[in-house]
């Protein structure tokens, strides 16, 4: 079975509005398709071509989203997908990666003239000011996650949630601020936090280590010495 699965890469867009230009891509797709978010949450790259490959995939075609698609991403997935591969037992399908979208001309030329629905713009004095975004909330600890591809990859999204959840559970749910974001660097450390106001960047692969995470920084106030791989304002030799 030859297979499509679309990598769309768009920072600040809801779940809702993912879930609806998903949709409408496997619709209209002329193979069997899935799509899925290269960063934020829901499935990572690995984990969807295992589940490609467990419904009979013999050929997936990597397909980018975007306008335009990051140069940096497009560099990397070759080498993530291809690290998949490495991975598989058995005869695995091919994999191909496709280029992106802004290399064809009629895909340019239909977003030029496409016929969109159009809102006019009333004077709105301090109109750049979003509600409820002059301070931020009180708390004791800034937990910093990176969602961005690289940990994406690596199934960051869920262990977020788990880390929230974790919180809520030990009580400390008014002391901790979770921000989700892009690359913090692009480091081959992830999944990541960083906790501050130490500055410590943790590498927290899995449940467990959340869970350990947790109980050890949060709630006795001590250190995982294991999983620290860098301080914010300690010196380090360079490569």
């Amino acid at each position: 079975m030859h297979v499509y699965l679309y990598l769309i890469s768009a920072n600040y867009v809801s779940t809702k509005r993912f879930a609806a230009l998903s949709r409408r891509l496997e619709e209209l797709a002329p193979k069997p398709a899935m799509a899925i978010r290269l960063e934020a949450d829901g499935v990572g790259l690995w984990q969807a071509l295992d589940t490609l490959r467990a419904r009979g995939a013999r050929r997936i075609d990597l397909r980018p989203v975007g306008l335009p698609f990051s140069q940096s991403l497009e560099n990397w997935l070759p080498g993530a997908a291809g690290a998949w591969c490495a991975q598989q037992n058995g005869v695995p399908p091919e994999v191909f990666f496709a280029s992106s979208p802004e290399h064809d001309d009629d895909v340019i030329r239909a977003v030029a003239s496409a016929e969109v629905s159009l809102q006019r713009v009333v004077d709105r004095p301090r109109g750049e000011i979003g509600k409820g975004w002059d301070l931020p909330p009180p708390h004791q600890h800034h937990l910093l996650v990176c969602t961005g591809p690289r940990c994406h990859l690596k199934d960051a999204p869920n262990l977020a949630d788990h880390l929230k959840s974790e919180i809520r559970r030990a009580g400390l749910g008014d002391s901790c601020l979770v921000t989700t974001t892009g690359c913090v660097f692009p480091c081959n450390a992830g999944p990541v936090i960083v906790h501050y106001p130490r500055g410590d960047w943790y590498r927290v692969p899995d449940l467990s280590e959340i869970q350990r995470f947790v109980k050890t920084v949060l709630v006795q106030g001590g250190r995982l010495e294991h999983l620290i791989f860098h301080q914010t304002g300690v010196s380090h030799e360079t490569a």
